[in-house]
């Protein structure tokens, strides 16, 4: 059994902009951080 901890990300803004539809024809910016929680 292989047990990990993966920390919370927060997403501001932009989270959709990674997408390949979106970015092919605008540019993307996110701004995402974590926070010492863990799922």
């Amino acid at each position: 059994m292989i047990i990990t901890r993966t920390p919370f990300r927060i997403s501001f803004f932009g989270g959709g902009t990674d997408y390949p539809a979106w970015f092919k024809d605008h540019k993307g910016a996110v701004l995402a951080t974590t926070i010492n929680k863990y799922c």
